[in-house]
């Protein structure tokens, strides 16, 4: 009876520090993108287009290990006169979860990180355009490799 208490609290311990693990760092998956726009309505829905571009962000804990289920809060910044459209994500795949207008900020629910600690948001564009998306995951702001946001270049 003894070993079976013993076993179940390591188990407990092992699964409560797997499942709380703190977001000690986050990443964005890339580097700035520059590339030609959609056409007209291929730019509204997730389909694969040209323009389309998939960020990715990944949260670890301070042992470098992945960290699943970290809340994940995109926000695209748009420059541009056009709107860049969010078309989906990794928390919904519905057709233009947003547009985010000049001078905007588009705020988006990127739901949790999954088993691997990403989440991903698809943006894009039907013209010319010069977008930056900011990523928080489970209080982190997430960076690129050189140490800025994201930034999407359409021509």
């Amino acid at each position: 009876m003894k070993q079976l208490v013993l076993g179940l609290m390591l188990f407990s311990a092992l699964f409560l520090s797997s499942a709380w693990a703190q977001v000690a760092s986050a990443e964005i998956l890339g580097v700035d993108e520059t590339r030609p726009h959609s056409v007209e309505l291929e730019a509204l829905r997730p389909d694969g287009s040209v323009g389309e571009v998939i960020i990715r962000v990944r949260a670890l804990d301070g042992s470098g290990n992945p960290v699943a289920g970290a809340p994940v809060s995109w926000l695209v910044k748009n420059s541009k006169t056009t709107p860049a459209y969010v078309v989906g994500s990794s928390a919904s795949m519905a057709p233009m979860l947003g547009r985010a207008y000049a001078g905007a900020d588009l705020s988006v629910d990127g739901g949790v990180t999954d088993e691997n600690g990403e989440a991903y948001l698809v943006v894009d564009a039907r013209t010319s355009g010069d977008t930056r998306v900011a990523v928080n995951v489970g209080g982190m702001d997430a960076k690129t490799y050189d140490g800025n946001d994201m930034r999407i270049v359409w021509f």
